[in-house]
């Protein structure tokens, strides 16, 4: 059976990386990925949530500039920023209940980032989603 969190972790690195970067290489996926699990289906399923959310973060990060205007994407900790981005693409393009999201991210949060991220990561991902489900109907 996979492990959900050890996907969004390993989804999360390969976020960084690229975010570091500034650039996406599938070589470097792999490589983090080789380095952290030996199971093919976890780093597959890490790398596709981490292109999603890499892919989507020209319209994640002013969405989450509005929502957050005193911490914008670019003042944040690279590892809040890139928690939020793929909790915000797991949101919006999974069925994945988004009580899970939330709190896998803040949970992620505490064990890579500062002492104030999670709370930071709850309330940007609070905001998100409740926008998200007057935008969409969800959650009535």
């Amino acid at each position: 059976m996979l492990n959900r969190r050890k996907i969004r972790e390993l989804a999360m690195q390969i976020l960084f990386l690229w975010d570091t970067q500034q650039e996406r290489t599938p070589e470097s996926a792999d490589r983090v990925a080789a380095d952290a699990t030996e199971d093919h289906e976890t780093r597959r399923q890490a790398i596709e949530m981490a292109g999603g959310a890499w892919e989507q973060r020209e319209t994640i990060d002013p969405w989450i500039e509005r929502l957050a205007p005193q911490w914008p994407p670019r003042r944040q900790p690279a590892v809040d920023r890139n928690l939020i981005r793929l909790a915000v693409w797991e949101l919006t393009n999974t069925a994945t209940p988004p009580k899970v999201v939330i709190d896998e991210a803040i949970e992620l949060a505490k064990q890579f980032s500062t002492e104030q991220s999670a709370a930071f990561v709850n309330g940007v991902l609070d905001s998100v989603l409740k926008e998200h489900e007057k935008l969409t109907g969800a959650g009535q």
